[in-house]
């Protein structure tokens, strides 16, 4: 996140917040639809790679597992372990309850997503989110696991 928006500030992680906020800020000339677009697919980039190598590296080198199984559940306590985090910290405390994120001229949109109650049930949608994609990065890392020895 720190990555996104240290140039920007809140511009920098727009593609974030709902799709009508998006439309005001390009509507006012604050950032472009194109702009948005590159914004969003570097940060998927780094997130898709920060959410397998970081627990692939701690599940297969750190703690050694190698049986499916293993590699799987780790796999789902670390993504779920990181996602409570992003929900409790990022979402909850530092986007819902603070200031830092409102962009001027999108005020009267704040209740579309600058509310606690608008971000509270996404963990829990997750947990069983989460099982199939478990499942297939745990399939990977039992291939990568294989090739290491």
């Amino acid at each position: 996140m720190a990555i996104l928006v240290h140039r920007r500030g809140p511009l920098g992680g727009i593609f974030f917040y709902p799709k009508v906020v998006q439309d005001r800020v390009i509507e006012h000339g604050l950032i472009s639809k194109a702009e948005i677009k590159k914004r969003r697919a570097f940060a998927y980039v780094l997130l898709l790679l920060w959410m397998l190598i970081v627990p692939g590296f701690m599940i297969l080198l750190v703690n050694g597992a190698r049986g499916y199984f293993d590699l799987c559940w780790q796999f789902y306590v670390l993504f779920l372990g990181a996602e409570f985090y992003d929900w409790l910290f990022i979402d909850t405390i530092w986007v819902a309850k603070s200031d830092w994120w409102l962009i001027p001229g999108t005020e009267d949109l704040n209740g579309t997503w600058h509310d606690v109650n608008v971000k509270k049930w996404k963990l829990l949608k997750l947990i069983p989110c989460s099982i199939p994609l478990a499942a297939i990065v745990g399939g990977l890392y039992w291939l990568i696991g294989k090739a290491i020895g």
